[in-house]
């Protein structure tokens, strides 16, 4: 049989000509073709070819130990789709680092965070802390939560000290204030003396029970201050109580009503009829009327015990009368 290089070899059969890629390999003492095959896989009737971006499915039935060699850059070892990690054991190099600490990264560039070991005991484990000098206390700085040192005089260490005698020298003056936003409490000891104090400027008043006897107060002065006026009122009817203030006058009363102004009496008021005049003057309330009205003749006089002269209506039966008036 010749030899033959060419890589593709047409095979003709039954009339159908079809060309397969082959390489030539001598095999044997004898150059032969081995026919170039394409990998696909899938189900039946499906066919999916391997490539880059479709590798071919490997799975590993049983433990695998492989040797990788001639890599560069990154290399990234993946569990399962499922996410079953893949356990890594044996011994980890790190040669050529330049700087401190060494980092373990995953190929994202986050940080691969190492846990194990045992929770520690008082039974089983012993730990000892030492300083920078070896001493067996540690330096420690409290700061707060803006990172200002506490415990200096700007910024104290509040502690709470229970069951120790302490012992504090005090200046000959020592002020005490509040913050600003609140009043000063001071009281004595329960039980003890009391605390003497002066309270001036306004003073405000939260306690229910004195509120509620203030109170009560108030309204049993204002209830007093009725009963004295009444008191007032009745002893002004009889005339007991003397007038501060007085008025005086003429009135031109003619045949249309009208009230009078007013004023307020302790005694009453005196009206006078001019002994000039020369009809009946009427003397009533709001309802006045030659059938309703007190009648005043010409030089008459009457007396009227009323609080207030605005009680009173005045009405001529003819003409213009004058009547002149006292009230106090």
């Amino acid at each position: 049989m010749a030899t033959d290089r060419d890589p593709n070899i047409v095979i003709e059969t039954a009339g159908i000509t079809a060309t397969i890629a082959t390489d030539t390999v001598v095999f044997s003492g004898a150059t032969a073709h081995f026919q170039l095959t394409k990998l696909v896989y899938g189900l039946t009737g499906a066919a999916t070819l391997v490539s880059s971006t479709n590798p071919l499915p490997v799975t590993v039935a049983s433990a695998l130990t492989a040797n990788i060699s001639g890599f560069t850059g990154t290399f990234v070892v993946e569990g399962k789709a499922s996410g079953t990690p893949v356990p890594v054991s044996g011994t980890v190099y790190v040669a050529g680092a330049t700087a401190t600490p060494v980092y373990i990264a995953n190929y994202s560039g986050t940080k691969v965070e190492v846990t194990g070991g045992r929770p520690l005991t008082k039974s089983t484990d012993s730990v000892s802390v030492y300083g920078p000098n070896g001493i067996t206390w540690i330096y420690a700085n409290l700061v707060n939560s803006s990172g200002t040192q506490l415990g200096n005089s700007a910024n104290p260490l509040y502690t709470i000290i229970s069951g120790a005698t302490v012992s504090v020298t005090l200046s000959t003056t020592v002020g005490v204030t509040n913050d600003g936003s609140s009043a000063l409490k001071i009281q004595g000891i329960s039980g003890g003396t009391s605390v003497a104090t002066t309270v001036g400027n306004t003073v405000g008043i939260n306690d229910t029970n004195i509120l509620t006897g203030i109170t009560a107060v108030y309204n049993r002065m204002g209830t007093m201050g009725n009963t004295l006026d009444a008191i007032y009122n009745a002893l002004a009817v009889f005339g007991l109580v003397r007038p501060t203030s007085a008025r005086a006058g003429l009135y031109n009363v003619t045949s249309s009503s009208f009230g009078l102004s007013g004023f307020t009496c302790t005694a009453g008021i005196n009206f006078k009829s001019l002994g000039t005049n020369t009809d009946l003057i009427y003397i009533g309330t709001s309802t006045i009327g030659t059938s309703y009205g007190y009648q005043l003749e010409p030089g008459e006089s009457v007396f009227f015990n009323v609080g207030n002269i605005n009680l009173i209506y005045l009405q001529a039966r003819s003409g213009t009368q004058t009547l002149s008036f006292f009230a106090s």
